[in-house]
């Protein structure tokens, strides 16, 4: 069987950074691809078809997700960008969007996507050696 994933395009704004998934059993959002609830095709069917919703596999979420995002403190050291553990976000660009959209079991009546302008963008990804040494140094 498999499983998808939900990106919600209303609540992924110009704004964002990065692609609002809905979580399990639809209990709130989060950006966090692994994070993100699993659903059937029958349940993205009836969930999707008249939402601002884009339903597309786990499979292709994961493979457009990056590592924790962190940005530049006035210091020069990371921040996270976001609270808590490691993150698995997939960035609000039209790069990812044609990618989900090309790959979508099923494109919501009115999910219009808004992708970030790049200028906007402030995201830092590192690899986990990186985030360890800037982790240390909070």
């Amino acid at each position: 069987m498999n499983e998808y994933l939900i990106a919600h395009v209303g609540h992924t704004q110009r704004h964002d950074e990065h692609i609002c998934w809905w979580k399990a059993e639809s209990r709130g959002y989060t950006i966090c691809v692994e994070k993100a609830g699993r659903y059937s095709e029958q349940a993205v069917r009836k969930i999707c078809a008249e939402t601002e919703c884009i339903a597309v596999a786990a499979d292709t979420a994961k493979a457009l997700a990056r590592s924790t995002p962190y940005y530049r403190l006035s210091n020069g050291t990371l921040g996270k960008l976001y609270d808590g553990g490691p993150h698995s976000p997939v960035e609000n660009r039209p790069k990812e969007w044609a990618a989900i959209k090309e790959h979508a079991l099923l494109i919501g009546k009115y999910a219009k996507p808004t992708p970030m302008a790049a200028s906007k963008q402030r995201a830092i990804y590192v690899d986990a050696l990186m985030a360890a040494q800037a982790k240390k140094e909070d």
